[in-house]
């Protein structure tokens, strides 16, 4: 996520910390893009406690950006990026269209505007970059930190059988 997570910025060791999905705006993007997040979240062993929450708003940026990008071009792509580092979980979602999203009440009556208010509720922060092109709208989850070094987690009397 440039600006977020900048390409060779990642901490020593954090080997595909992140991964760049680009899709072409179509009926299969919203669930090729699930899917990539389904697989980095697995990889990063990041537990299924996040991955409905982030599976949720992964597809709900991307239908939004499907949506809303094809009200300024016919044929764009979507971006999306997904960063990992220790304590954080980012995801962005660039798409053409300049304008930024609101977090709607959500009606009754209504059959959309809901997006931004799921997302809202999953993630535990969000915000919106503009781009030269668009805009990104990013996602943010905190995760536990795995223990430090020497912190108490490796002390104790440890027995080996030989």
């Amino acid at each position: 996520m440039e600006g977020v997570f900048a390409a060779g910025q990642h901490p020593e060791g954090q080997r595909d910390a992140v991964k760049l999905l680009t899709l072409a705006a179509d009926d299969r993007s919203a669930g090729l893009a699930r899917s990539f997040a389904c697989a980095a979240v697995a990889q990063w062993h990041l537990g299924e406690d996040i991955e409905g929450d982030v599976l949720l708003v992964v597809s709900e940026l991307v239908t939004n950006a499907r949506r809303h990008g094809s009200e300024q071009v016919t044929d764009f792509e979507i971006r999306l990026r997904i960063g990992h580092v220790p304590g954080v979980l980012a995801i962005g979602v660039e798409d053409p269209h300049p304008g930024e999203p609101m977090v709607l009440q959500p009606s009754l009556h209504k059959t959309s505007g809901r997006g931004m208010a799921l997302v809202a509720a999953h993630c535990d922060e969000w915000m919106v970059l503009p781009t030269a092109d668009g805009k990104q709208i990013c996602a943010f989850w905190n995760l536990p930190r795995p223990p430090a070094y020497g912190t108490g987690w490796c002390h104790g009397s440890v027995s080996v059988a030989g």
